[in-house]
C-alpha cells in the first residue's frame, strides 16, 4: 500500500457534503491510516504463520500415521 504524501489533498464525504481534510484533521487521518495499515500487516502475518503451522502439523501427522491429506482433513 502506497503512503500518501502530506501535500496530497484528502477529501471525505459527510452526508451530502465533500470536505477536504486539512491541518490536525488531515494529520490524524494519515496517522490512523498508517496505524490501520500496520495492524493489517500484523494480522496478515499472524494468519500466514498459523496457516504454515497447520500445514506443518498436517504433514507431520501424515508422515507419522501414514494418512493422506484428504484423510487428515476428514478427521479435522
Amino acid at each position: 500500500m502506497a503512503t500518501m504524501s502530506k501535500s496530497e489533498k484528502i477529501f471525505i464525504g459527510n452526508d451530502d457534503q465533500v470536505i477536504e481534510l486539512t491541518g490536525a484533521d488531515k494529520e490524524a487521518f494519515l496517522a490512523q491510516r498508517e496505524a490501520d495499515n500496520v495492524q493489517f500487516k500484523l494480522v496478515e502475518a499472524e494468519y500466514k504463520a498459523k496457516q504454515d503451522s497447520r500445514e506443518s502439523a498436517i504433514k507431520k501427522l501424515a508422515e507419522i500415521a501414514g494418512l493422506t491429506k484428504e484423510e487428515i482433513n476428514a478427521i479435522l
